[in-house]
């Protein structure tokens, strides 16, 4: 999604196997940088068949066990990457690859190169990176909350409170995507709620994401909160007209945003 909104964005990991081998084909052919380290374990892959129009998991493979070389030569590399960028963004795991420690480590190294950060991330590896150092942007989903133990009422007083918690925390603007419903922001200390257009979805799956890579655009480009939360709305939305994660017909997603509604609002958080 990245790429469709203009940005070029650069894949770092550790890579390797039969796999592995496949990836670095592969991303070239989607207009994505990597900049692989090169690992003795074969890259994790999922295999789905989606041949009926639902997603159905076939197969996966075990997480790759990186030795302590590995590791080291995967931070140093994203840690230059970002630099030179000024900007990174960092994910969760559905396994854990990257010990928790190393989030920690560049949650601080990151704020001491002065690198922005955007977070789409929860629970410990969430408390790992702010531990280390402050988020200037973070989205998380209702889901993400509830997975924490976080219960949300149906009303937005219970969200502004989980998304002030977070400030506290340490993330400096937070983006709280709701399932069916308008998305809470506080983004520079001001309250807002972004509605998209109502579509039909074709799948789901990667519109967290590709909200995602809207805030990164935004940060990047030094956006106002509005535009910010327009763009990433509208990516979120251009996402489930598609099968398949991060995808989107070119344009479609300005289109989009230009119907997003956002408006700032008061809140009562508890």
């Amino acid at each position: 999604m990245l790429r469709h909104l203009g940005e070029r964005p650069l894949l770092c990991g550790p890579i390797g196997g039969e796999s592995g081998r496949v990836i670095r084909s592969l991303l070239p052919l989607w207009g994505i940088d990597v900049s692989p380290v090169e690992a003795d374990a074969p890259s994790m892959t999922t295999i789905n068949d989606r041949r009926s129009g639902e997603r159905r998991e076939v197969a996966q493979t075990p997480r790759p066990r990186l030795d302590r070389h590995a590791l080291d030569d995967v931070y140093s590399s994203f840690l230059d990457h970002a630099m030179t960028a000024g900007i990174a963004v960092i994910t969760g795991q559905t396994e854990e690859i990257l010990p928790l420690d190393a989030y920690k480590r560049l949650g601080h190294d990151l704020n001491t190169t002065d690198v922005k950060v955007v977070g789409d991330l929860h629970g410990e590896e969430l408390r790992s990176l702010l531990a280390g150092g402050p988020i200037d942007f973070l989205k998380v989903s209702d889901e993400n909350l509830a997975e924490d133990g976080v219960t949300l009422g149906d009303d937005d007083s219970s969200a502004f409170g989980a998304i002030d918690r977070l400030i506290d925390s340490g993330a400096s603007n937070v983006v709280l995507s709701r399932a069916g419903r308008p998305a809470l922001a506080v983004v520079g200390g001001r309250a807002y709620a972004a509605t998209p257009p109502e579509l039909d979805a074709a799948d789901t799956r990667g519109a967290g994401d590709s909200m995602t890579a809207g805030l990164a655009a935004s940060v990047r480009s030094g956006s106002s909160p509005e535009e910010t939360l327009k763009l990433a709305c509208g990516a979120g939305a251009a996402n489930v007209t598609r099968h398949g994660l991060g995808s989107t017909a070119e344009g479609l997603f300005e289109r989009l945003a230009e119907q997003v509604e956002v408006k700032e609002v008061a809140r009562t958080p508890s």
